[in-house]
């Protein structure tokens, strides 16, 4: 997948092949219409072709932002410390990814990189366990809510790293700091708890 440059022109000839590459990875990802067109330009229409022809289906609908900063960053009834370390996982293969180049990178070209290298490094851990994994909507919100890793003042999600793993996870400024722990600290210690007790750990995370 050639990288796209922030400021690659989608009329500029010399970028429509990397233009075309960046929707045809989208589609096979998943992304919405909308988020495939404001990344790549291309029109509705032919965005829907292009579902029909790589994937054989319409592609998804709903609104773009789904599931508020909360549900990224926090434990809840309905998320968990594994779902909080893959949003972390994600967030630091995004961040890394302007690494590879000096060059200001294109935000769609950065998501779609991102989340397949998000994949390549959590598939071995859902071949084996239960845990669930963000899809590239998903990721997308998350990143929104992060201001895009931009350093934003007023980003609802920040990313910290814990002082004992170094791990960076997302957290939120609905809550206290200190309140907001380590996902993968919090794993760990659930695990040799888990042990000591004799029981057999819980992998569906």
């Amino acid at each position: 997948m050639t990288p796209l440059p922030e400021d690659a022109d989608p009329r500029d000839p010399r970028w429509s092949i990397a233009y075309l590459e960046l929707a045809h990875g989208m589609v096979l990802a998943g992304a919405k219409a909308k988020l495939i067109e404001r990344h790549t330009h291309l029109p509705h229409r032919r965005i829907h072709e292009l579902y029909k022809a790589l994937r054989g289906v319409v592609p998804p609908a709903g609104p773009l932002m789904q599931g508020r900063a909360d549900y990224f960053a926090l434990r809840t009834n309905h998320t968990s410390a594994a779902w909080a370390l893959q949003c972390g996982i994600f967030l630091e293969c995004y961040e890394r990814m302007q690494l590879i180049t000096k060059t200001p990178l294109h935000r769609g070209w950065r998501l779609l990189a991102a989340f397949k290298a998000y994949l390549s490094i959590t598939q071995k851990l859902t071949e084996a366990t239960a845990t669930k994994r963000l899809d590239i909507n998903q990721a997308y919100a998350l990143l929104a809510h992060t201001a895009f890793l931009t350093q934003t003042p007023g980003a609802a999600v920040k990313l910290r790293r814990c002082p004992a793993c170094l791990l960076k996870f997302p957290t939120t400024l609905s809550k206290p700091l200190d309140s907001q722990v380590c996902p993968a600290c919090t794993m760990n210690a659930n695990l040799q708890r888990l042990s000591g007790q004799g029981m057999k750990p819980n992998r569906d995370f």
